[in-house]
C-alpha cells in the first residue's frame, strides 16, 4: 500500500467527480445514470483515504513484525524434511509396485483379497 497510490486514487476521484459534473452540464448524462456515477466517484474518493489507513496499520504491522523476528524463532530443519519426504515417496512408490508384483497375473484386486483372507471355519486335529 503506497501513499502516492492513495493520493492517485483521491486525485482520481476528484477527477471523476469534475467529468461527471460537465457530462451533467452539457446534456450528455441524464440523470437518471446521475447517482450511479456519483458512487463511484465517491467510491474513489474514499479508497485514497482507506488505502492510507492500511498503510499505516501495515507499516505498525512491519514494526511490530521486526521486533517479534528478533526474537528467537524455530527454524524449519529442511534438510530433514526434504529427506523424510524423498524416504517416504521412495517407499510408497516401491510398496505400491510389490503390491502389483505379488498380485497374480490373471487376478483382479478383489480375487487377490479373497485368496488371501482365511476360511472361516478353522480345525486343529491337536491342540499343545
Amino acid at each position: 500500500m503506497n501513499a502516492k497510490l492513495s493520493q492517485h486514487m483521491t486525485l482520481l476521484g476528484i477527477c471523476a467527480m469534475i467529468f461527471y459534473g460537465l457530462m451533467l452540464g452539457t446534456g450528455q448524462l441524464s440523470t437518471e445514470l446521475m447517482p450511479q456515477f456519483i458512487i463511484s466517484a465517491v467510491l474513489f474518493l474514499s479508497s485514497g483515504r482507506i488505502m492510507r489507513k492500511a498503510a499505516r496499520v501495515m507499516a505498525r504491522d512491519e514494526q511490530e513484525a521486526k521486533k517479534s523476528e528478533q526474537v528467537a524463532k524455530p527454524q524449519a530443519d529442511w534438510p530433514f524434511l526434504t529427506a523424510l519426504l524423498n524416504w517416504t515417496a521412495a517407499l510408497l512408490i516401491i510398496g505400491i509396485m510389490a503390491v502389483f508384483l505379488m498380485k497374480p497375473i490373471g487376478f483382479t484386486f478383489e480375487q487377490a483379497l479373497e485368496l488371501t483372507k482365511g476360511s472361516e471355519q478353522y480345525f486343529a486335529g491337536a491342540v499343545p
